[in-house]
């Protein structure tokens, strides 16, 4: 049986790294409770980087605990508390040097693109 082309080799899990840019990115535009950083991040990767729960919330500590974040309860009558995280200066700074590294590489990636529809754009991969 014949495999088709996928593009998800195993190179190790750079996406954590970026998991974390677009929870601070979402984070940074609004204060935001778990479930709403999920969607919100998955919704600006365009669906490309999905994130569990679990390893959403195991992230959210994570990041807590190196000081990008801080987090407090909101109290609701009507509903249970919700963790409100918030970016810390810090990871403003984190965010920030993030975004300058995404624009000073959009030059060699855009070259990436031309070099990839010149020699690869008419087989037929999955997912673009």
């Amino acid at each position: 049986m014949e495999k088709k082309n996928t593009l998800k080799p195993n190179y190790g899990y750079p996406e954590r790294r970026w998991m974390q840019f677009l929870i601070l990115r979402v984070i940074y535009e609004k204060p935001s409770y778990g479930y709403e950083i999920i969607k919100s991040t998955e919704k600006i990767a365009d669906n490309q980087h999905k994130i569990e729960t679990g390893t959403a919330y195991t992230l959210l500590r994570r990041m807590e605990k190196e000081n990008l974040l801080k987090s407090n309860w909101k109290e609701n009558k009507q509903r249970p508390a919700k963790r409100i995280y918030r970016v810390t200066p810090k990871g403003k700074e984190h965010l920030k040097v993030w975004l300058k590294m995404v624009i000073q590489r959009k030059k060699m990636i855009n070259k990436m693109i031309s070099f990839y529809n010149k020699h690869f754009k008419d087989e037929n991969y999955e997912n673009l």
